[in-house]
């Protein structure tokens, strides 16, 4: 993979994680979410809960992503997060014939947009970090970096 390619994908993966990070650290508003998940029956005193559980996994996921820890993993927990999540708050087949059709389509669509994205970054499994790893996690890498940078070797203590 060229130094292009790294740059693309590192990018391609931030910009998936926008989404998620705002809307885990709350700069996007839930409270219409939160209202839809009353409004089709779930218990009043569970909906808070459920919340701080999505935003937690929007959070944790959406940092992994953009910074490349384990990004293939993050994808997975924000596409499952994502499709369920998408079911059940955008039916816009339910609500054929209402105004408020077009706004729920519209919505499907951009979820399964970044669905699409999200399989994406889990199916590609060279993925660049953004930050520099620290251990031999992967011998053919760390024998790369030997030979690009010399003095990047860790020595062992003797003892």
């Amino acid at each position: 993979m060229n130094s292009i390619q790294r740059y693309v994908l590192a990018l391609s993966r931030v910009l998936v994680a926008i989404i998620f990070l705002l809307n885990g650290l709350g700069i996007i508003s839930q409270a219409a979410a939160a209202k839809e998940l009353v409004d089709r029956g779930a218990p009043a005193s569970v909906v808070p809960f459920l919340m701080l559980c999505a935003r937690s996994l929007e959070v944790v996921a959406g940092f992994g992503l953009a910074f490349g820890i384990h990004p293939r993993l993050a994808a997975m927990a924000l596409l499952v997060f994502l499709f369920t999540a998408t079911l059940a708050g955008h039916p816009f087949w339910q609500v054929a014939g209402t105004a408020s059709f077009t706004p729920q389509l519209l919505n499907f669509l951009k979820n399964t947009a970044m669905v699409g994205g999200l399989l994406f970054i889990a199916a590609t499994k060279s993925q660049p970090t953004l930050l520099p790893r620290t251990s031999k996690s992967n011998g053919e890498e760390w024998s790369r970096r030997e030979k690009a940078s010399p003095g990047f070797l860790v020595t062992k203590a003797r003892g």
